[in-house]
């Protein structure tokens, strides 16, 4: 119930009235319920959000109980009530709790406030964003900077920036398959030190690549069905150095909205001839390519796309795509990092999903999420291609080679995938990918995209997912809470990815915790600031 609007008292005195109205209940037991629950009536949303421990339902109906009833209360049930409603006596302690200075600061302000800093030395105007950083580290609102203790698994020991250990569920870590712990992966790390050591020792292009390289390169143009494939050292490095590789200052590029990083700043790199069109709309790239082409027939044209949107857990219609860049002479990128291996018909992910293996014009990806290595490629169906790559991204010819163990790592990953292994460890990930959206869906949380190893919660208030993430940490949840500058400002969420090592139910009790955080976060922000949610 709310405060009526014949009532403006402020809360301290309503209590103050509550306590004198009861206080005559030994008289007349009716009377004093009646004046109770007048009074009752007229505390504000805010002080019953933060005072929740107080039964003020009960104590707003007390004048629909009969004498006896009223009496009994009064005897039995109000003492306890009494001793927590003294200490709001008081207007003074009747508001809001004082609010931590550092608190304020760490939760008002965004990453987006100090991305354009403002002064002539380059290196005093970032000490204004570390001000802020360490308030929200002091008040263990920074979810950055986290390290394991052991190797990353379905339940993980960390320990945050401030040294506090914190154990739980993790859907943190990028492992969707598990293969950080796969016998048979450590095996062919050890066995690739023994022969090759730690080291590549060089680039790819000066003697960086062994044998295993050569034979990486095969296998990952089988599950992707482009013979022709080039690695590297990261994935970052190799969405960024295929666009600039490719791309010159006179072409034009296409890109999602939401694309990668290491996309975007490819493109902004190669050429000022950018359009970056809405989210998944084919008939805006039909539109542009159209535009583009009227008045431009001799430059090049990428359309870059994203298989598996890592924040929205969203997909493109990828066939629709390939067919608008065929009938406009433009070319198709399709990063796929986050569903090749993880998802699909022979961890083929969102192409093989969509029957595209082997169609699309350029595919790259990552090692990272799936495949338990760092690392990078980029797979096409021409040799003139992939040699123009290695000798004109940057990234290939000046960083040096994956080493021997990561590049073990990925091979034996890859033929793993390919197996009836890869098929049951994927539908173990999806048991528990289905556990946890079905678990968060029925309590009435927002889960974006489709079910994928990326599971996006959407919050929206960074305040609120910041107050969540804290809570969330010492509860036994390890999740990422995702902002500025990986989502719009207002857009915050969390990032959960699931793991085959994940079991359904570990999946459905992560979801409860969740649940119960953000509305005990929304009933801090409430007492504590005022905020509404």
């Amino acid at each position: 119930m709310t405060r009526t609007a014949a009532h403006e008292r402020e809360d301290g005195e309503v209590v103050a009235a509550v306590i004198a109205a009861a206080d005559t209940a030994a008289t007349d037991p009716l009377a004093a319920a009646k004046a109770v629950a007048a009074a009752a009536r007229e505390v504000s949303d805010m002080m019953r959000n933060w005072a929740s421990h107080i039964p003020w339902e009960d104590l707003d109906g007390l004048d629909t109980l009969p004498a006896e009833e009223a009496a009994r209360f009064f005897d039995e049930d109000y003492p306890a009530i009494r001793a927590d409603l003294e200490p709001m006596w008081e207007p003074a302690t009747a508001a809001a709790p004082a609010i931590d200075p550092d608190e304020d600061h760490a939760l008002d302000k965004n990453a987006y406030d100090f991305f354009r800093p403002v002064g002539a030395n380059l290196l005093g105007r970032t000490e204004e964003f570390h001000g802020w950083v360490e308030a929200r580290r002091r008040t263990e609102t920074w979810q950055y900077s986290r390290v394991l203790e052991a190797a990353p698994s379905g339940v993980a020991t960390i320990t945050n920036d401030l040294s506090k250990p914190a154990r739980g569920i993790n859907f943190n870590s990028q492992d969707y398959l598990s293969f950080n712990a796969h016998p048979e992966i450590r095996e062919a790390a050890v066995r690739a030190m023994r022969d090759f050591g730690p080291h590549s020792a060089g680039s790819p292009m000066v003697l960086g690549n062994t044998r295993i390289s050569d034979e990486l390169e095969a296998a990952l143009g089988a599950l992707v069905g482009l013979e022709h494939v080039t690695l590297f050292s990261n994935g970052w490095s190799a969405g960024f150095g295929t666009v600039t590789g490719l791309v010159r200052q006179e072409d034009h590029i296409l890109i999602d909205r939401l694309a990668h990083s290491c996309l975007q700043s490819g493109a902004r790199a190669a050429t000022r001839n950018i359009t970056r069109y809405t989210h998944l709309d084919v008939e805006a790239v039909r539109t542009h390519l159209a535009r583009i082409r009227a008045t431009d027939s001799r430059n090049g044209i990428m359309v870059i796309t994203d298989g598996l949107f890592s924040v929205d857990a969203d997909w493109p219609d990828v066939a629709a795509l390939q067919e608008v860049c065929r009938a406009h002479d433009a070319t198709l990128l399709v990063d796929v990092a986050h569903d090749l291996g993880s998802m699909g018909p022979g961890g083929t992910g969102v192409l093989g999903i969509q029957d595209m293996v082997g169609e699309v014009d350029l595919v790259m990806g990552a090692f990272s999420k799936t495949f338990a290595s760092n690392g990078g490629f980029v797979a096409a169906r021409s040799p003139a291609v992939k040699q123009y790559v290695k000798m004109f991204a940057g990234p290939h010819f000046f960083s040096n080679a994956l080493s021997p163990v990561q590049t073990a790592v990925v091979l034996k990953a890859a033929e793993i995938i390919r197996t009836d292994e890869g098929d049951a460890l994927r539908g173990r990930l999806f048991s528990a990918i289905h556990a946890l959206r079905d678990e968060l869906t029925t309590r009435g949380l927002t889960c974006m995209g489709s079910p994928s190893p990326i599971v996006p919660v959407l919050i929206g208030n960074e305040k609120l997912a910041r107050t969540v993430n804290r809570l969330l940490f010492d509860r036994g949840v390890l999740a990422f809470m995702v902002e500025f500058p990986v989502t719009p400002t207002g857009a915050s969420r969390f990032r959960l990815q699931v793991q085959a090592a994940h079991e359904p139910e570990q999946a459905r009790e992560a979801a409860r915790i969740i649940d119960g955080a953000l509305r005990d976060a929304k009933e801090y922000l409430s007492s504590a600031f005022g905020n509404s949610f």
